[in-house]
């Protein structure tokens, strides 16, 4: 089936679709078999997978028919296509372009890095551990508050006639849910002391558990990602090695498994729903696919929204204007009262072109897209090439502080967590969902990295 959508590409398509995914491959194949192991850990890496999953193989797996026709939310993609392979390949190249700039950066040294000679002993990694549980037990708590006797719920429960009805509203109500980010941070802690030396590994269980079951009800996969990627990278940082190819298919695999599981029984608002899963499932059977071919298809939908930010990218400016600065306004003026600016701007210009793009009645409800469509629909194709290029410099200094700071724990908590947000960052432009979720992440880290840093000046 998929051959034959390929077969009915245009010769700029295949051109827009080959060329990106052999340089990806080459520059990650590249990073691996570089003698230096941690090289393999580069954000290119990263971005590299993003954009082979998002732009490249997920669309295709996911939405592309034999005919060669693309139908996502009831509408035909396939003239948007190409715009959307072009917007891929030249935001995959300013980033490689920002990365590999040469810049002289000024990196600081970082916690033990401080002192010269420094090593860690028990009582450092017990330091870490206590403050890790208390960051953990401060979330739960607030949000207990939040959400009263329902936060129970939230934890076991995968029955979708629970609803959860939060203390706050409005501003208030969506800082008090996102502090539930904070158990990255704590659990992350907890993980790097655990494999120091620190024999608390029930108690590591314990609030993995409970982090785990909150994220799942509340279906969102993102939190997941953000959780376990920084523990894999973590755990590797540690070994000082990088995952042979049968670990690293493996991991891929069980992700795409977990993922596709999620995509088929979450219901938002209230978690994931097991009937929900067992009706899908049951609809599906055929004796000519296999149930974990299902699900595994189903892993790929979320790069769907590839094919919502080339429809943006193809009907701007021709159909909707540029919006400017608009996304920057939207997002820092969200902490004032609309009491106090009844005009205040609101996140409706992506309503808007969602709505140009899905005309059916509420088919625009629920779309998101990537993050170089809001660049472009900003300011055209010199926004999303600028814009990716200093996001490519930005974790050019990421990576080199963390090469300097390498032997400091909390250094390798950083960039675990900054490399995860890099998924948000990609696959989720809508900036002042980004800042709200770069803030609730780490707030925390920035909290107990200062506490850190004071403690070896």
């Amino acid at each position: 089936m998929y051959i034959n959508f390929l077969f009915s590409l245009s010769f700029s398509e295949i051109f827009f679709l080959i060329i990106p995914f052999i340089i990806c491959l080459w520059d990650i194949g590249k990073n691996y078999k570089d003698k230096n192991w941690i090289n393999f850990f580069k954000p290119t890496t990263f971005f590299g997978m993003l954009i082979i999953f998002y732009c490249l193989i997920g669309p295709i797996l996911s939405s592309a028919l034999e005919d060669g026709s693309i139908y996502y939310r009831g509408v035909n993609h396939r003239e948007f296509y190409e715009s959307g392979l072009l917007a891929a390949f030249l935001t995959y190249l300013s980033f490689q372009f920002g990365f590999h700039f040469k810049n002289n950066f000024k990196i600081k040294k970082f916690g033990i890095n401080q002192l010269k000679g420094f090593r860690l002993e028990t009582k450092d990694y017990l330091f870490i551990h206590k403050w890790g549980e208390r960051i953990i037990l401060f979330t739960l708590f607030i949000q207990f508050i939040n959400y009263g006797s329902t936060f129970i719920s939230r934890i076991l429960s995968t029955n979708d006639s629970f609803t959860y009805a939060s203390g706050f509203s409005g501003f208030a109500a969506s800082w008090f849910s996102a502090t539930i980010n904070f158990l990255i941070f704590g659990i992350l802690l907890l993980f790097i002391c655990l494999l120091n030396g620190i024999k608390e590994r029930t108690k590591f269980i314990f609030y993995l558990a409970i982090t785990v079951g909150l994220y799942l009800n509340l279906g969102f996969r993102y939190r997941l990602l953000l959780l376990f990627l920084p523990i894999i990278l973590i755990y590797f940082f540690y070994k000082k090695i990088k995952p042979s190819i049968s670990i690293l298919l493996s991991l891929v695999l069980s992700s795409m498994f977990l993922f596709g599981f999620i995509q088929i029984s979450r219901e938002y608002g209230t978690g994931l729903n097991v009937e929900k899963y067992q009706n899908e499932i049951s609809l599906y059977s055929n004796p000519d696919r296999s149930i974990l071919e299902y699900v595994l298809k189903s892993a790929f939908f979320d790069s769907n929204v590839f094919y919502t930010s080339a429809a943006i990218i193809y009907k701007t400016p021709q159909e909707y204007n540029y919006v400017g600065l608009t996304p920057i306004i939207n997002a820092i003026t969200v902490p004032i009262p609309r009491v106090l600016w009844k005009e205040k701007p609101s996140g409706q210009y992506l309503k808007k072109v969602y709505k140009l793009i899905y005309e059916g009645y509420l088919w625009e409800v629920g779309a998101a897209n990537l993050g170089f469509a809001e660049y472009y629909l900003s300011g055209g194709w010199i926004a999303l090439i600028i814009t990716n290029f200093f996001i490519g410099l930005f974790f050019k200094k990421i990576w080199y502080a963390f090469l300097f700071n390498f032997n400091d724990p909390i250094a390798q908590v950083r960039y675990g967590l900054t490399l995860s947000f890099l998924y948000i960052l990609f696959t989720r432009g809508y900036l002042l969902q980004l800042l709200f979720i770069y803030f609730s992440i780490f707030i925390p880290f920035h909290f107990f990295s200062n506490i850190w840093n004071k403690r070896y000046r």
